[in-house]
């Protein structure tokens, strides 16, 4: 392959952010039902294509999103990246097409998991506090919301094997995840099919650590890097400046010259 990095990075809240935090010249890369979601600044928008263009580096999109949300997004007006991975990294896109072979590894991957993914879900179906439908995403994770999440949350940890699977929310929103379905392990996976020279990770959340643990140069809000032991580690002030701008800026110029 002809590339000397890799460009891992997380989409949301990370290089794109929500329709409740746009400002009005802001660029829409998501739609859902003619319905505008997900956006990124002007800049950020400019900085990402030409970081595309580069022949020097693949951009790979890394997202916990499921295939369908993600493919609800274009980030560039004519091309796709050439490698992007959804579901937490279960999933491969090459120029746009799923990698079946891809997808199916992922699945052998986590083939002692499904058991869990029953139990919890038959525990979901009686939890009066879950409030909307339980989904086997993808066939790789288990998704709902509840009301309750922490309470959900601990008595799922108690009936559920652990060195199987984890369970995680964000507000509502409830995840059982396989253990070793991580961005780390896509990472990983990506460095074992392709030939990288360095690889560069972006992200802002706790699904994203083991992806930053795994990476050369890790890029994250100044909150989260005190969970990172990548030893080339760059905090960023989100709240000083657009996220995006900042790693998009970070990759095309300072980090260049250090390679």
């Amino acid at each position: 392959m002809r590339t000397i990095i890799l460009f891992a990075s997380d989409l949301d809240n990370t290089l794109i952010h929500s329709y409740k935090k746009a400002d009005s010249n802001d660029i829409c890369v998501e739609y859902k039902d003619e319905k505008a979601l997900s956006y990124m600044t002007p800049y950020a928008y400019k900085l990402l294509e030409r970081l595309n263009n580069r022949m020097d580096i693949v951009f790979a999109p890394l997202t916990t999103r499921s295939s369908e949300q993600y493919e609800r997004i274009k980030l560039f007006k004519d091309t796709v990246p050439e490698l992007a991975l959804s579901a937490n990294g279960g999933i491969l896109y090459e120029n746009g097409k799923k990698s079946q072979n891809w997808f199916n590894e992922s699945k052998d991957l986590i083939s002692d998991c499904y058991s869990e993914f029953e139990k919890g879900m038959d525990y979901f179906r009686d939890d009066d506090y879950v409030c909307f439908e339980i989904r086997l995403v993808d066939e790789l994770f288990v998704f709902t919301r509840s009301s309750a999440p922490l309470t959900t949350k601990i008595v799922l940890e108690s009936i559920l094997d652990l060195n199987k699977v984890g369970v995680y929310n964000v507000g509502e929103k409830m995840y059982i995840f396989p253990n070793i379905l991580t961005k780390g392990r896509a990472v990983r996976r990506l460095k074992e099919n392709f030939s990288f020279e360095e690889v560069i990770c972006a992200g802002d959340s706790e699904f994203d650590i083991s992806m930053l643990n795994t990476a050369d140069c890790a890029l994250c809000p100044e909150q989260l890097k005190e969970y990172i032991r990548s030893e080339n580690c760059i905090s960023f002030d989100t709240e000083k400046q657009n996220f995006a701008e900042q790693i998009l800026n970070y990759v095309l110029t300072e980090r260049r010259g250090n390679i």
